[in-house]
Protein backbone atom coordinates (compact mmCIF):
# COMPACT_ATOMS: atom_id res chain seq x y z
CA UNK A 1 0.00 0.00 0.00
CA UNK A 2 3.02 2.30 0.38
CA UNK A 3 3.44 2.57 -3.37
CA UNK A 4 -0.29 3.18 -3.89
CA UNK A 5 -0.24 6.07 -1.42
CA UNK A 6 2.91 7.47 -3.02
CA UNK A 7 1.18 7.35 -6.42
CA UNK A 8 -1.87 9.17 -4.98
CA UNK A 9 0.45 11.88 -3.67
CA UNK A 10 2.12 12.18 -7.08
CA UNK A 11 -1.19 12.37 -8.95
CA UNK A 12 -2.81 14.94 -6.62
CA UNK A 13 -2.61 18.71 -6.86
CA UNK A 14 -3.83 18.88 -3.27
CA UNK A 15 -3.00 16.01 -0.91
CA UNK A 16 -5.77 15.02 1.48
CA UNK A 17 -5.20 12.11 3.83
CA UNK A 18 -8.97 11.83 4.22
CA UNK A 19 -9.49 11.47 0.47
CA UNK A 20 -6.61 9.03 0.06
CA UNK A 21 -8.06 6.90 2.87
CA UNK A 22 -11.48 6.97 1.24
CA UNK A 23 -10.10 6.06 -2.20
CA UNK A 24 -8.07 3.17 -0.77
CA UNK A 25 -10.91 2.01 1.50
CA UNK A 26 -8.99 2.44 4.74
CA UNK A 27 -8.80 4.86 7.68
CA UNK A 28 -7.01 8.17 8.05
CA UNK A 29 -4.99 6.62 10.88
CA UNK A 30 -3.60 4.01 8.48
CA UNK A 31 -2.78 6.70 5.91
CA UNK A 32 -1.14 8.82 8.62
CA UNK A 33 1.08 5.85 9.54
CA UNK A 34 1.93 5.26 5.86
CA UNK A 35 2.90 8.94 5.46
CA UNK A 36 5.11 8.57 8.53
CA UNK A 37 6.69 5.42 7.06
CA UNK A 38 7.23 7.04 3.65
CA UNK A 39 8.87 10.03 5.35
CA UNK A 40 11.05 7.84 7.59
CA UNK A 41 12.13 5.70 4.62
CA UNK A 42 13.06 8.80 2.61
CA UNK A 43 10.39 8.51 -0.12
CA UNK A 44 8.70 11.80 0.78
CA UNK A 45 9.67 14.95 2.61
CA UNK A 46 7.06 16.73 4.73
CA UNK A 47 7.48 20.35 5.75
CA UNK A 48 5.26 22.50 7.93
CA UNK A 49 5.59 26.17 7.12
CA UNK A 50 3.78 29.29 8.12
CA UNK A 51 5.40 31.34 5.37
CA UNK A 52 6.67 30.58 1.91
CA UNK A 53 9.32 32.06 -0.34
CA UNK A 54 7.06 32.07 -3.39
CA UNK A 55 5.51 35.09 -5.01
CA UNK A 56 1.92 35.39 -3.89
CA UNK A 57 0.36 36.27 -7.23
CA UNK A 58 -1.37 33.16 -8.47
CA UNK A 59 -0.79 31.20 -5.27
CA UNK A 60 -3.97 29.44 -4.19
CA UNK A 61 -2.86 29.79 -0.56
CA UNK A 62 -2.04 33.52 -0.62
CA UNK A 63 -5.10 34.46 1.43
CA UNK A 64 -3.95 32.09 4.18
CA UNK A 65 -0.34 33.24 4.42
CA UNK A 66 0.84 33.70 8.00
CA UNK A 67 -2.60 32.62 9.24
CA UNK A 68 -2.63 28.84 8.78
CA UNK A 69 0.47 26.64 8.57
CA UNK A 70 0.82 24.96 5.20
CA UNK A 71 2.03 21.38 5.10
CA UNK A 72 3.91 20.55 1.94
CA UNK A 73 4.77 17.07 0.76
CA UNK A 74 7.51 16.49 -1.78
CA UNK A 75 8.34 13.18 -3.38
CA UNK A 76 12.10 12.66 -3.13
CA UNK A 77 14.32 11.22 -5.86
CA UNK A 78 14.19 7.91 -3.98
CA UNK A 79 10.39 8.07 -4.08
CA UNK A 80 10.39 8.84 -7.81
CA UNK A 81 12.60 5.82 -8.43
CA UNK A 82 10.19 3.64 -6.46
CA UNK A 83 7.26 4.86 -8.55
CA UNK A 84 9.16 4.06 -11.75
CA UNK A 85 9.80 0.45 -10.69
CA UNK A 86 7.41 -2.18 -12.02
CA UNK A 87 7.03 -4.00 -8.70
CA UNK A 88 7.48 -3.03 -5.06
Amino acid sequence: MLKEVLKKIKDSKYVSKYHIAKELNTTEEVIEQIFSDLNRMGYIKEENTSTCNMKCSGCSFSSLCNKVPINTITITEKGKKLLNRQSF
